[in-house]
């Protein structure tokens, strides 16, 4: 839908019109902030922490509180980040892409106005990820972006009044890239229709998606369209398996060549609700499809045949129907993640004969209109409520010559309250998340472990960490007590979003070399408490 002309006041300093090494960019309808301590400002540890996921027997009241099984998928609120406000106006995060140490995020504007951002976040800590570099688009929206070999693709549409270089208001945006910089002009350049909508990058070319009207276009590099395919209700294109994919609302998914753009097949689906976000993602061999009100499609690559449609898991009490769509799907390392809108996120896991079994839904707030996971990382775009960035915190080599054996364990696949009685012994390996963990014997984890709510070593227990651990909820009154007597062993690194207490004749021991803790939230010592060991305190809380 084409937008009104709407002039917008900017407080914010004017950009000079001429280009040097701090700011390449001369185009005064762009403005580039690099101040980190500004930008910054916008992330905060609100809601982060270990993450609760409701499996569907829970969700479905089939199984009791008391009986749900500890989970085996740990993943942790990093950061939330509040959107960008240009003057008085909020914007819209719609689109994320990550390669290396760095994340790209797209912004737009609701409404008739023209007004969109790019944001680069350095994500080399994945505990602490931060804005290095801000471009303001004045007469512009941004819907989405790709990255490959040190250029940035951005799927735009842009108030054509505004922008006298400009003959189209859909536009494919080039810009390169650098350490978390832009160090070149923005280069635009034409497509027909009223807003690039996406953007994706193949072998060879840049594939974009135009608007309700429009076509999928192939750019090269230079930014010259050698092919166009119409297609109407573009919603999405994604390159994978050989196959460039085009997801249409009217249309159905046409799988093209990817040199050409010639048809190779079509796969027919429901008519979806016009102008709604949708993307698609691959896996080897599969087409994930987000399907709106249907969940998820799952096709097979190259024969388009339907394997798999999994639903949207919850229903929310008083949210509207047409906000339990799903937006968005990513794949990363086997794992299928899905923004549900109101209904929230959703993940499942790719096993054998790439059948997936649904996980459950995670326990984060508001609306899920874009999802983008890679390498552990996952990025939720709520929309007007800006971001959230998970981690999802599995270690799969486990170190064994830390002075914590764990020469035979088993996987553990009991509840998530877990009790070690006084005259118990007991290990386990693998990757789990416990609510709550009492331990009074001799409890050795080796692997990925979180737990939520709390954990409690009693007088005598000892307590032997090999891998990564996470404890707790920021600013939620949870608590990691180590009592007289008791001692804590950590061969790798612990993050505590919640509190540490450390009771008079706790001991807290970090076995071996390159350990590291991070704790978010407070710190009570007693009197003749140990700490001992090699480590690094990020956050200098142990001192």
């Amino acid at each position: 839908m084409r937008k009104i002309i709407f002039n917008l006041l900017f407080t914010a300093t004017a950009l000079a019109c001429v280009p040097d090494e701090k700011n390449p960019v001369s185009d005064p309808n762009i403005e580039i902030n690099t101040d980190g301590e500004t930008l910054n400002k916008r992330i905060t540890l609100e809601g982060s922490g270990v993450i609760e996921i409701f499996g569907a027997d829970m969700l479905n009241g089939r199984i009791s509180e008391e009986d749900i099984p500890a989970g085996k998928v740990p993943i942790v609120m990093v950061s939330q980040v509040n959107p960008p406000v240009i003057g008085d106006r909020e914007l819209t995060a719609t689109h994320v892409d990550i390669f290396g140490n760095y994340a790209y995020v797209s912004y737009n504007t609701a409404g008739p106005v023209f007004l969109g951002a790019i944001e680069i976040f350095d994500i080399s800590d994945p505990l602490h990820p931060k804005i290095v570099s801000q471009a303001i688009f004045k007469n512009g929206d941004i819907n989405s972006l790709s990255y490959k070999n040190g250029v940035l693709y951005a799927a735009a549409a842009f108030d054509i009044d505004q922008e006298p270089k400009i003959n189209t208001a859909a536009q494919l945006v080039m810009v390169n890239v650098s350490n978390g910089k832009f160090i070149s002009e923005f280069s635009k350049f034409d497509i027909e229709g009223f807003a690039t909508v996406d953007v994706c990058t193949t072998s060879e070319d840049i594939a974009v998606a135009s608007g309700s009207n429009g076509l999928v276009g192939l750019f090269n590099p230079k930014g010259e369209m050698h092919n166009k395919f119409p297609m109407t209700d573009l919603r999405a294109v994604k390159y994978g398996n050989e196959v460039l994919a085009a997801l249409s609302g009217t249309e159905g998914i046409k799988l093209l060549k990817p040199s050409n753009l010639e048809t190779i097949l079509t796969i027919q689906n429901e008519k979806d609700i016009a102008e709604s976000k949708r993307t698609l993602d691959m896996a080897p061999g599969l087409l994930l499809v987000s399907e709106g009100r249907n969940g998820a499609g799952i096709y097979s690559i190259p024969s388009g045949v339907l394997l798999q449609r999994l639903p949207i898991l919850i229903k929310p009490l008083g949210v509207e129907e047409g906000d339990v769509v799903t937006n968005a799907v990513s794949y990363d390392d086997g794992k299928v993640y899905m923004a549900n809108g109101g209904a929230g996120v959703s993940v499942s896991q790719i096993l054998e004969n790439d059948i997936l079994e649904e996980i459950g839904v995670l326990g984060i707030s508001g609306s899920s209109n874009f999802i983008k996971a890679y390498k552990d990382y996952i990025f939720v775009a709520s929309g007007r409520k800006g971001l959230q960035i998970l981690n999802l915190y599995e270690k799969d080599e486990i170190a064994l010559n830390g002075g914590i054996s764990c020469e035979g364990f088993g996987l553990y696949s009991g509840s998530s309250n877990l009790n070690i009685n006084s005259n118990e012994k007991v290990g386990y390996a693998g990757s789990n998340v416990f609510k709550n963990v009492n331990i009074g014997g001799q409890f050795t984890f080796c692997g990925s472990l979180a737990i939520e709510n709390s954990l409690n070593l009693n007088s005598g227990g000892v307590f032997m960490m090999n891998g990564a651990m996470v404890f707790g909820q920021f600013n939620k009154n949870r608590t990691l007590t180590i009592n007289s007597n008791a001692t804590m062993k950590v061969f790798g690194d612990l993050v505590i979003y919640g509190n540490l207490n450390l009771n008079s004749g706790a001991t807290l021991e970090f076995v071996g070399e390159g350990n590291k803790v991070t704790i978010f939230g407070n710190v009570q010592k007693g009197q003749n408490v140990i700490i001992k060991g090699n480590f690094t305190d990020t956050e200098g809380k142990l001192k």
